[in-house]
């Protein structure tokens, strides 16, 4: 044995044919490696584009079948190629392989797409290290992806403009037999909130509950006011079932604001507000504050439910330099009535599009008892261009604004009721 290992003739052939093998093993598995990795890249492009695009049917207002939604998940997706046995072919999404879940928990639909497609092996499959399936050569292996989006409504959000409007209520159903104190007949389309006046708040909530006093201007001996409802009468973006004030939900609504120089709501009338919410910290206040509070973005927080307290004081200055500067930030951008949306800007998302608290207007500023006005939503509003004093003319919109999802039962709606949204891959 000795002899043979001394005898080193022929042993370079041998190594070298050794060496050789290895290295060709490795340059084969690494072709293999290579081309799994490639195609993995390439399903996961289509699964991804596929993903989003489903789940953005979902933040345009409209309210698709799963049916639509895999449509549209095969026609971005499909439009993708990958690496197939030898030649690049379209990825194939069959409906088997989209899943289109409602997250009601969380306010969002989710969409989820796989992909896959066999590809050619030389070594792998020799040494089983890919994985086997019987409905693909015995030469190749199957490579797939998978993907999921999300569209969800937020509804704790930042950046809000210090400005809060009331919510709509129903201005226009007659309070039947209604006569009494200063009101207008019937209260209908006198465009004020209109309740029969409360003497005594048990709990102090500003609302009316049984065992509440009230002062019954039209002795027909229950307590009267218009009727609002934060999803059956208030503003939505999208169609909700049972809105009988717009059916087809508010996108591209034209509203004018303006100041609120007394207590009672008033559509469209704006109360200057101070950040962060009464709950929520405490609100800084002063004009210089309200107009950074314009021109900038204010961190804090605003959710559905949360207090805000009014900036009190004339701030008629503030507000009319602060709406100027915004609307000059981005000149360009319009309001196009035939696709609903804003075209024109220089920005992503225009700085013209601010996002408004919207109060409930069954709690009126009072002196004596309520001091603070509470959020049911907040809006995205497109300022089109000023229409007098500290008034600006503009329409309500949709947009995708980072922030805390929607959580049933935790405050806001979420979904047709909220005008943000985020459209993400979690998946």
């Amino acid at each position: 044995m000795r002899q043979f290992v001394k005898r080193d003739r022929g042993n370079a052939l041998i190594m070298g044919a050794l060496s050789f093998a290895v290295l060709a093993s490795f340059g084969v598995l690494t072709i293999d490696v290579g081309r799994i990795f490639v195609t993995k890249n390439q399903l996961q492009n289509a699964a991804d584009a596929g993903a989003l695009a489903g789940a953005s049917l979902y933040c345009e207002g409209v309210d698709p079948t799963d049916d639509e939604v895999k449509d549209r998940v095969r026609l971005v997706g499909e439009a993708h190629r990958a690496l197939s046995m030898d030649l690049p072919r379209n990825v194939d999404i069959p409906n088997s392989q989209i899943t289109v879940t409602d997250d009601q928990a969380n306010s969002r639909h989710v969409v989820e797409v796989t992909t896959q497609t066999p590809t050619r092996q030389y070594f792998l499959n020799l040494l089983s290290f890919a994985a086997k399936d019987p409905s693909v050569a015995g030469n190749s292996a199957n490579v797939h992806a998978i993907a999921a989006a999300a569209c969800g409504a937020t509804c704790g959000v930042q950046c809000v403009k210090p400005w809060s409007i009331p919510d709509r209520w129903d201005d226009r159903t007659a309070i039947a037999g209604y006569t009494g104190g200063n009101k207008r007949p019937n209260w209908q389309n006198d465009n004020a909130w209109n309740s029969e006046d409360l003497t005594t708040d048990v709990n102090g909530n500003g609302l009316y509950d049984p065992g509440d006093g009230y002062t019954d201007g039209n002795a027909n001996g229950q307590y009267d006011a218009e009727n609002y409802n934060s999803l059956l009468t208030g503003y939505i973006p999208d169609p909700y079932p049972g809105n009988y004030l717009s059916p087809s939900g508010d996108l591209g609504l034209e509203l004018t604001l303006k100041a609120n120089n007394g207590s009672a709501p008033a559509p469209g009338q704006y109360y200057a507000i101070d950040l962060p919410p009464v709950n929520r910290g405490t609100p800084v206040t002063g004009g210089d504050e309200y107009r950074e509070n314009i021109a900038r973005c204010n961190q804090a927080t605003v959710w559905p439910g949360d207090w805000l307290q009014p900036e009190p004081g004339n701030m008629v200055g503030p507000t009319n330099q602060g709406m100027r500067d915004l609307i000059a930030q981005d000149p360009g951008a319009y309001w196009d009535n035939i696709t609903q949306s804003v075209q024109g800007s220089v920005f992503p998302i225009s700085p013209r599009i601010v996002l408004i608290p919207i109060y409930d207007p069954r709690i009126p500023l009072n002196s004596g008892r309520q001091k603070d006005i509470q959020v049911v939503k907040v809006a995205a509003f497109f300022m089109e261009q000023m229409e007098g004093n500290a008034e600006v003319r503009g329409r309500f919109l949709k947009v995708r604004q980072p922030g805390e999802p929607c959580v049933a039962g935790g405050g806001g709606g979420g979904g047709a009721t909220s005008f943000t949204y985020t459209l993400s891959l979690i998946r």
